[in-house]
């Protein structure tokens, strides 16, 4: 039972890593790497993966346009901005925290709240490079 669980799950697994992996795909795009996915399971005659695919692609096909596209990516955006704006408040309750264990002369406090700024500074890095990344592919659509 577990094979074939997980035969799907892989399936959908590829098709979320393939979209992530560009900034924004196009329609074309997302056929292509569809119709790729389903020669590869038909090659290896995975009946489970292929009937997915092929609901995958006849959805694209009827509805994937440029406006979904371009709708799909202005709303990755407005969460990543959301989940950015997120990161600093949280990277701002940091510092105070910091501050507060600094003036109490608590070393351990201090060290985990630098440990904690570090972890929500790299997390902001990535964040960052993630929202230029998806408002380049944006503006490369219009």
């Amino acid at each position: 039972m577990k094979k074939r669980l997980s035969v799907p799950l892989l399936s959908i697994a590829a098709i979320f890593f393939t979209q992530q992996a560009c900034a924004v795909q196009t329609c074309a795009q997302k056929k292509a790497a569809l119709t790729e996915q389903l020669s590869y399971a038909q090659q290896h005659n995975n009946s489970h993966q292929i009937a997915g695919l092929k609901k995958a692609l006849a959805e694209v096909s009827d509805h994937c346009t440029p406006a979904t596209v371009r709708q799909d990516a202005e709303q990755d955006i407005q969460k990543l901005q959301r989940k950015l704006k997120e990161k600093q408040q949280d990277l701002q309750e940091s510092q105070h925290d910091l501050q507060d264990a600094t003036a109490n002369n608590n070393a351990e406090k201090v060290a985990k709240y630098r440990k904690k700024i570090a972890d929500k500074n790299a997390d902001i890095e990535k964040i960052t490079g993630e929202l230029q990344h998806k408002q380049q592919g944006l503006s490369e659509l219009k």
